[in-house]
């Protein structure tokens, strides 16, 4: 069967979308459990790097642990029966849609419920101590019970964030968080929750200037130890452990440790059209969360096309070292290359933002373009040299014959016919480096894939986020493709 490839990214969304609309509708089931026994060997879904992800198999022995990013794909674990146990704080299913994800509380477990604090470097012990009385204050003028009203004994989904004076003078806090309801969400393009409220007012209590970035949990810690946050604000249990390598403010909230089981789901008799409209409604217009996918579209192009340019440029600078004839230069080149390309992405732009650059002021934004340039130019430096290395030499002898010098007969005779041969490698390689961007987002940056994540950490969609943000990358890297075959044509 013929496939019409121009037809893909609307067969995926059709097939996709349908899947997700239609599956799990009927009654099922699903394992009973009333104390950690109950779990042995089936499969228990937490978060990575939370306390109960640490302490697992004390909470659970026996059974499948399994560790996710965020708790939305807790959920979508749990709905495609990837998992059959939930492990989270009771307090992370305060948004969730009881009747789009059915579940119920199997048991409490109580040894690993905890205080729940803020995270400070040992040497800001100040800035804690600020925070503390911040703490106090709170909770003797009634503030601190006016928040918990606000967003976690009301449906967070209907609150607003109240007027809190900001400043703009001063070195600014830097607070890091994680998406998470009802502590940390995007609402109408604003950061609101009940942490987010804390920690703007404790902003405007010490008159200072807030900034506040979301990452995965497991990367939290990282960013507190080398300096690029000042706080680690995002739900986390106070441990002994956990306080050797880090100082915790005064608790600000108890959290109970709740295994979640799945309940019965009842045959849904809504039509799938009429699923799918209130997917795309609830996932792209409410609260205009179109425009945060615009945002991250751009975030995407920007870092894709800058990192080309600068990557492009300094391949050709090392290709030019690496076929230098001085022993030494060449290889300081082909080692370069060598450890660039054996580095992976992730682990490199990890490196870059949290060690190399973490005390230089650069913004996220320019880590991730500087970091895939490096990369890329290892890349390109050998697509470089190949194309170069497959023109005949003796087009080389042709042009000096002509009286061209060494750098005229490159330019007029070598360079033209090996970019003949470099265009469809290159071209390769750009497209991957386009996708290979969809990892910002571990260094706080809301790219298309982030604002997916948040999106599905509102919403709770397991799906439809997803389908969208790859048919956008799917167009982008084909119009990205078309825009390099037509520059070939033109400089070949």
């Amino acid at each position: 069967m013929k496939i019409h490839f121009k037809l893909l990214p609307q067969i995926l969304l059709c097939i996709s979308v349908l899947a997700s609309c239609s599956g799990g509708d009927k009654a099922a089931v699903y394992p009973r459990a009333t104390g950690p026994d109950d779990l042995k060997g089936y499969a228990a879904a937490t978060i990575a790097g939370s306390n109960i992800d640490l302490r697992f198999d004390e909470i659970a022995p026996g059974a499948i642990k399994q560790i996710y990013n965020n708790v939305s794909d807790l959920f979508v674990a749990m709905d495609s029966d990837r998992a059959q146990f939930i492990i989270i704080d009771s307090i992370c299913v305060v948004g969730v849609d009881k009747e789009e994800h059915p579940i119920e509380v199997a048991y409490a477990e109580k040894s690993m419920s905890g205080d729940i604090g803020a995270a400070f470097r040992k040497s800001d012990a100040a800035l804690c101590s600020q925070f503390n009385e911040f703490l106090a204050s709170i909770r003797a003028d009634g503030t601190y019970s006016a928040m918990f009203d606000r967003w976690i004994n009301d449906d967070s989904a209907l609150s607003d964030m109240p007027y809190i004076e900001e400043y703009s003078e001063g070195e600014p806090i830097r607070v890091g968080s994680i998406v998470e309801v009802p502590c940390c969400f995007i609402k109408n393009g604003e950061w609101v929750g009940f942490e987010v409220e804390m920690l703007k007012r404790f902003a405007a209590y010490v008159q200072r200037p807030i900034q506040i970035d979301v990452y995965d949990f497991s990367a939290l810690m990282a960013g507190l130890k080398t300096g690029v946050i000042d706080i680690w604000c995002s739900f986390v249990t106070i441990t002994e452990e956990r306080s050797k390598e880090v100082l915790f403010s005064d608790p600000y909230f108890f959290s109970p440790v709740i295994v979640f089981q799945k309940a019965e789901k009842h045959q849904d008799t809504t039509p799938v059209y009429v699923r799918i409209a209130n997917s795309f409604k609830n996932n792209i217009l409410v609260e205009n969360r179109w425009k945060m996918l615009v945002d991250g579209l751009w975030e995407t192009i920007v870092i894709s096309i800058l990192s080309l340019i600068l990557g492009s440029l300094l391949g050709g600078l090392i290709c030019i070292l690496r076929m230098s004839g001085n022993n030494f230069i060449s290889g300081f080149a082909k080692v370069y290359v060598e450890i660039l390309r054996g580095v992976p992405m992730l682990v490199l732009l990890m490196v870059m933002f949290y060690v190399v650059l973490s005390s230089s002021g650069i913004s996220g934004r320019w880590v991730a373009i500087i970091s895939f340039a490096i990369n890329f130019s290892a890349y390109s430096c050998e697509i470089f040299r190949t194309g170069i290395d497959s023109v005949d030499k003796g087009q080389k002898e042709a042009g000096l014959a002509m009286g061209f010098t060494k750098l005229g007969t490159f330019f007029n005779f070598i360079l033209p016919q090996a970019l003949k041969n470099i265009f469809p490698v290159f071209k390769n390689e750009a497209i991957s480096l386009i996708k290979g961007t969809s990892i910002v987002g571990y260094v706080a940056i809301q790219d298309l894939t982030k604002v997916s994540d948040i999106i599905r950490a509102r919403t709770f969609d397991a799906f439809f986020p997803l389908i969208i943000i790859s048919i956008i990358y799917f167009l982008l890297a084909w119009l990205f493709g078309k825009a390099l075959d037509r520059l070939g044509k033109k400089i070949a």
